[in-house]
């Protein structure tokens, strides 16, 4: 019997139906998980965008530079990241761990309250304690059973390991999905950075383009030197007034 229980120690008989179940459940999250990746991405990228327009509102073909390089690195680490995610949630439904700590100690205790109330062995119940309770007669037809005492209190009792375990592994998620994203977007992009735009944008030959004033730049120095060369002329005026006789 021990033999047969193969890595994990058996929880109660419709084990299969309890995998499948937190499989599931598991399942559920990786839209959401994967969601979590691509708002990461967007803002980082958002992130460039606006340090960009802050640091090179000067020079716009510099910043147009620096914001495409910035970008096309931080999407080349999108499907990485995205793949380790669906790893992680792979991971989880791979091996249901019945043997986790917290897990077996809220099993135990659930275990131990399901025998007081029946007094009986829990893990020994038959077969027919959580299996479907629907049979077929001769003609097809579904018969359904009324669920016993013993059987309503084991079916709430995988309801509520269910709702254990999963709990176990969103806490496992929201402690490494986070841990991915910086280590496969935001740690990756600080550490590349400077090299990828120093090996793309360090070029003699592109000096002149990318530190080519904007157009309102250069029209707001026109503006500026315009009114320069005004008041330069108020001060003239004024200093000619100021020096005639009986003034």
């Amino acid at each position: 019997v021990r033999n047969s229980m193969g890595t994990r120690p058996s929880l109660f008989v419709p084990e299969i139906a309890f995998e499948m179940l937190v499989k599931r459940q598991i399942g559920l999250l990786r839209d959401l998980c994967l969601r979590v990746v691509d708002l990461s991405y967007d803002e980082l990228a958002n992130t460039i965008s606006v340090t960009c327009t802050r640091h090179f509102e000067r020079f716009d073909n510099l910043k147009i530079a620096v914001m495409t390089s910035g970008i096309n690195l931080l999407s080349e680490r999108l499907q990485p990241t995205r793949e380790m995610v669906e790893n992680l949630l792979n991971i989880e439904q791979s091996y249901i761990n019945t043997n986790h700590p917290e897990f077996i100690y809220r099993y135990r205790a659930m275990s131990d309250r399901l025998k007081n109330n029946s007094g009986s062995e829990f893990e020994g119940a038959s077969v027919g304690g959580i299996c479907d309770q629907r049979e077929r007669n001769d003609s097809g037809k579904e018969i359904d059973h009324k669920l016993t005492k013993r059987e309503k209190e084991e079916i709430q009792m995988i309801e509520e390991l269910i709702v254990q375990y999963f709990t176990i592994i969103r806490k496992q998620l929201q402690d490494s999905i986070p841990k991915t994203i910086m280590f496969f977007m935001v740690s990756f992009l600080t550490k590349s950075l400077s090299s990828t735009l120093i090996g793309e944008l360090y070029v003699e030959d592109k000096f002149d383009e990318l530190l080519q004033e904007s157009e309102a730049v250069t029209k707001k120095r026109e503006r500026a030197a315009k009114m320069l060369t005004a008041l330069n002329e108020a001060q003239r005026v004024l200093s000619s007034l100021r020096d005639m006789p009986g003034v």
